[in-house]
């Protein structure tokens, strides 16, 4: 066996370095017959129940290990006993070994993991994290025979010295697991990306995909955009899979899968759209049934795909009445904005007073805490356009996190007195960065489902967001006196006066859960999600909310237990310290960037106006515009919204809204971007204010 052991290691390497191992369906106790069996007659060695090649270490090894195979470039299998200059004592049991595993399937991929290493194989005293290799098996074990043993053996002589050679070799650490989960799990994991890849390959044609991919590019899907690159990985796949043999194409499969992120594409939202028009669903209510899943508010939106005939008469439409020019668009500046036209406020009794641009010189940043403006005068937004605004030379906007959704910018049309497009006698627009309340979707949710939103200190889940999870998660507080709130413990029975106030079992939509408490009492709260069945499903949500600040965290995976999402200590009714999970995506008390501008600051306001559909009259919802200096949309945004155009334009509305997502306008230097509030829509923002008085007020909307 020591003349073997290079050979064994020098085509263990090659099949390391094909990156990925697999097991066969083949057992492991099965090779290890068959390496006896390829010896015919074993000679025994000590006893009858001892035969010479016949060793435990052999036969552990040959268990856990001897069915590892790989795959070459060509699809083929490779086993550890492809050898070919091996010595003739072990030429039969390696012929018929890998000739067996070569000839079978392959059942899983093969991992090792550190903890099985460290705690229970123990092939090495002191194994550590960062070796580049690891030995797997027994490489020799040395024995000294005493007189008993040579008397019983006959074969030996009293202290003789022998070392034995085992099967072992050495494995690269990017093929050992140090997360600590169990093999098992992760072998699990593997099987069914491996189970749901297969079936898309065969459920799923390249042409579904190509059309799927063309509808995204042409705007006919919402939010298609973010799923464009699982798509077009698909397609890749999809193709290549085609030219495989039949006898290889789950071989294929295996390989292709395994570390493959969108292994469960067909799992996926965009997964069930391209299985529905696979299956020969009408394009149309595809598209439809998409667009409601995806946005189920959302309005006067592109649901159906364009055809080329209505892309003609659109564009037909547009050039045959002037309006080529003024689809042309771009950001809107101060410089190119007349004041008599725009600089303008609603007085509150039918007048239109003159509001100047702001000039002043923008104040010395400091971090503030929101929680800190609790106590400050609070107005509303009519009070504040019709007394205060037209007193104060400078204004300053306090900056939130949770501001994202309130980001807005003005855009116009390049060419100047171009044709109005819009139901108001002027061709400005407006665009804001993602939806136009900017609220948590968890709150709102959580408010539906009659939960108390509007407690100091609250923690909420949400999960089943696509409808396609039926599982039940709750949602746990467990206070540091060990009283835990969940389903069983809902009312005010804890000694802190926490309540859980919506429960839902295995809902087939949207499920949230809720635990608030009325005040903010001190000690330590551990927050924890819990799946009560173990039912699997994609991913779920949370938030903490605790005198002002917000806290979300996208918990990405299945949870099968429990999971902790984050422990907070209070003090004096004020969040001390706080252990967030790594789950957390955002929070208004980290002070983060948006637009260009740090969160948590006061920021100069350039200019407050109405929304354009406001300046010449009233037309729709009215909008409050605080554009800040400084403020710069990321990235490119929609000139247009259809729900905007006027209605000759929107006889097209299907090319238009592609138009809107294709002809994007391009961000630039001293455009018009800042804080948007909708009339309609409940929301706050703190102004520090100069002028006749110099203060801080909240201003409600």
């Amino acid at each position: 066996m020591k003349a073997v052991l290079p050979l064994l290691q020098a085509q263990f390497d090659k099949m390391c370095a094909t990156g990925k191992l697999f097991t066969s369906t083949i057992s492991g106790s099965k090779v290890a017959e068959l390496y006896l069996q390829g010896f015919g007659e074993d000679p025994i060695f000590r006893d009858p129940e001892s035969s010479e090649h016949n060793c435990n270490n052999c036969k552990n090894f040959l268990h856990r290990y001897g069915n590892i195979v790989a795959v070459d470039a060509n699809m083929n299998l490779m086993t550890l006993y492809d050898i070919e200059n091996v010595e003739d004592e072990y030429k039969n049991s390696f012929a018929l070994m890998a000739e067996t595993l070569r000839n079978a399937p392959i059942g899983g991929i093969f991992v090792e993991t550190y903890d099985m290493l460290y705690r229970s194989l123990r092939y090495e005293t002191n194994p550590t994290r960062n070796q580049e290799t690891y030995i797997l098996g027994v490489p020799k074990n040395v024995k000294r025979y005493t007189k008993e043993e040579a008397e019983k053996f006959g074969v030996v002589k009293p202290n003789e010295i022998r070392t034995f050679w085992h099967f072992s070799v050495n494995i690269p650490n990017q093929f050992v697991n140090f997360t600590g989960n169990s093999t098992e799990s992760i072998k699990g994991t593997a099987k069914v990306d491996y189970d749901v890849f297969k079936r898309a390959m065969e459920e799923i044609p390249t042409d579904t995909l190509e059309l799927v991919r063309d509808l995204i590019n042409q705007g006919s899907l919402l939010d298609g955009a973010t799923h464009l690159y699982k798509v077009e990985a698909m397609l890749k796949m999809a193709k290549a899979y085609k030219d495989v043999p039949v006898d290889k194409k789950n071989t294929w499969c295996w390989v292709n899968s395994y570390g493959f992120k969108h292994a469960r594409f067909r799992s996926e939202l965009i997964g069930t759209l391209c299985i529905e028009l696979a299956e020969g669903r009408d394009l149309n209510a595809a598209c439809q049934a998409w667009n409601q899943r995806v946005d189920p508010v959302n309005y006067m939106k592109a649901k159906a795909p364009i055809t080329q005939k209505q892309i003609e008469e659109a564009k037909k439409f547009v050039e045959e009445n002037g309006y080529a020019e003024s689809f042309d668009r771009r950001c809107a500046t101060i410089e190119d904005i007349k004041a008599s036209d725009i600089l303008h406020l609603n007085a509150g009794d039918g007048t239109v007073k003159k509001v100047s641009v702001f000039d002043s010189v923008k104040a010395t940043s400091s971090r503030h805490k929101r929680s800190e403006f609790d106590q400050v005068e609070r107005v509303t937004i009519d009070k504040f356009m019709k007394d205060i605004l037209p007193t104060c030379t400078s204004v300053e906007a306090f900056l939130l996190n949770t501001h994202k959704g309130n980001m807005v910018t003005l855009t116009t049309a390049a060419t100047k007195d171009s044709k109005p497009i819009f139901k108001w006698p002027n061709n400005y627009s407006w665009t804001y960065n993602g939806n136009l309340a900017g609220k948590s979707q968890i709150k709102e949710e959580v408010k539906k489902a009659g939960g108390v939103v509007d407690a100091p200190f609250r923690f909420s889940i949400m999960w089943n967001e696509d409808g396609r999870d039926l599982v039940d998660l709750d949602a746990h507080c467990v206070e540091n006196g060990g009283y835990e709130i969940y389903f069983s413990n809902k009312c005010q029975l804890s000694p802190l006066k926490g309540m859980l106030d919506v429960d839902m079992i295995r809902p087939t939509g949207r499920g949230v859960e809720n635990i608030f408490y009325q005040s903010v009492p001190d000690g330590t709260f551990r927050f924890f999600i819990h799946n009560y069945d173990g039912h699997p499903h994609k991913c779920s949500k949370a938030e903490l909310y605790i005198n002002g600040d917000l806290y979300t965290y996208n918990i990405d995976k299945c949870i099968y237990g429990s999971e902790d999402i984050v422990t907070v200590t209070i003090k004096n009714g004020e969040a001390v310290n706080i252990k967030h999970s790594e789950y957390l995506t955002d929070s208004n008390a980290l002070s983060t960037e948006l637009y260009g501008l740090n969160t948590n600051e006061f920021h100069k306001v350039n200019l407050v106006c109405l929304s354009p559909n406001h300046w010449d009259g009233q037309f729709g919802n009215k909008h409050y515009f605080f554009m800040l200096e400084g403020c710069k949309a990321p990235e490119s945004i929609r000139g247009f919204h259809n729900e905007n155009l006027i209605p000759e334009l929107l006889q097209h509305r299907k090319v238009m809204e592609v138009l809107a997502n294709t002809t994007l306008v391009e961000s630039t230097d001293k455009q018009l971007s800042g804080l948007g509030f909708n009339a309609t829509v409940h929301d706050e923002l703190v102004v520090r204010l100069k002028g006749t008085h110099n203060r801080i007020l909240k201003i409600e909307f």
